[in-house]
């Protein structure tokens, strides 16, 4: 009789794909590396949450840290690097989420097939911890798809005071702090969150892209705000009650600016409803009045209209 390892390996060589076997279960591991993240200083909890792979779908483990409201941000790049060198080693084809809270801050890393080495991953969490530790911000670590050297990249989500206002205030000083950083993407956004935003990618937002977010906000009713990034993609939010008349009035003017429905990427939020999404000249457009307004004005310049839901 066969060994029960030789068996099962004989027969997962022969299934078909479609029937493959699963990955193995590495969840104990995945708790040894919750164990090892709870002893480390500083650290109040360490939380797990392991999904078992299957068929063609490998392994998840998510956790969740949280750091002690006194402790130093440098607490941070230890739990990081901890982690990942376990989501590099063993559990390097598992999908691996991390979330760290630290007093109002969160730093997130993502891992599958990661391909960054331990050192890298570990300097770019070091070179986060003076925005932790200044500002209110959001550090996500990103290692999965990530095709160039070395292999990690950045994103610094940075909340200011509420208001276009303070968010234009604040870009002085963060290019001054962090303006060299690198493979760093930034989003620097008013508070409260879905306001006032801009994204960048390599760096701050630059002269063009401010230009550019001065003249789309230009002229927009109390209330209202723009998403910009750096790739000219851009998204106005309307206050709920905004009339269609005046909705189409703003995207008349903005489209103008960003080249017409045929080639922009933009959106018209008003309130709750999304009425309008163009992504590179293909349309899709809301269902309610606002959206049966601008279907009208725009359809006949978009490549592509998507049925309505």
């Amino acid at each position: 009789m066969k060994p029960p390892l030789v068996l099962s390996l004989l027969t997962c060589a022969l299934l078909p794909l479609v029937a493959a076997c699963a990955n193995p279960s590495h969840a104990s591991e995945a708790d040894s590396l919750r164990e090892r993240l709870a002893d480390l200083p500083s650290v109040a909890s360490a939380d797990l949450d392991y999904t078992e792979p299957i068929t063609l779908d490998s392994g998840k483990l998510a956790l969740t840290v949280a750091l002690e409201p006194e402790a130093e941000a440098s607490a941070v790049v230890e739990v990081v690097a901890t982690t990942y060198a376990a989501f590099a080693g063993t559990h390097h084809a598992e999908e691996g989420d991390l979330d760290i809270t630290w007093r109002d801050d969160v730093v997130h890393l993502r891992s599958f097939e990661p391909e960054a080495d331990l050192d890298d991953v570990r300097a770019a969490a070091q070179r986060a911890v003076p925005v932790l530790e200044r500002e209110s911000a959001r550090v996500d670590l990103e290692t999965q798809d990530v095709d160039a050297a070395p292999h990690v990249r950045t994103l610094m989500t940075v909340t200011t005071a509420p208001g276009v206002d303070a968010l234009l205030a604040a870009l002085p000083g963060l290019e001054k702090r962090y303006g060299d950083l690198p493979q760093t993407d930034w989003t620097v956004q008013a508070d409260p969150e879905g306001s006032w935003t801009l994204h960048s990618s390599g760096g701050l937002p630059g002269a063009d892209q401010l230009t550019l977010f001065h003249r789309l906000r230009a002229g927009l009713p109390p209330g209202a705000s723009i998403w910009l990034g750096d790739d000219d993609w851009a998204s106005v939010a309307l206050p709920a009650g905004t009339s269609p008349d005046a909705t189409a009035a703003v995207a008349e003017r903005h489209l103008g600016i960003l080249g017409g429905p045929g080639t922009a990427s933009y959106d018209v939020q008003v309130g709750d409803e999304l009425a309008l999404s163009i992504i590179d000249g293909e349309c899709s457009f809301g269902t309610g009045p606002i959206g049966a307004l601008l279907d009208g004005v725009y359809a006949d310049g978009c490549r592509t209209v998507a049925p309505s839901a």
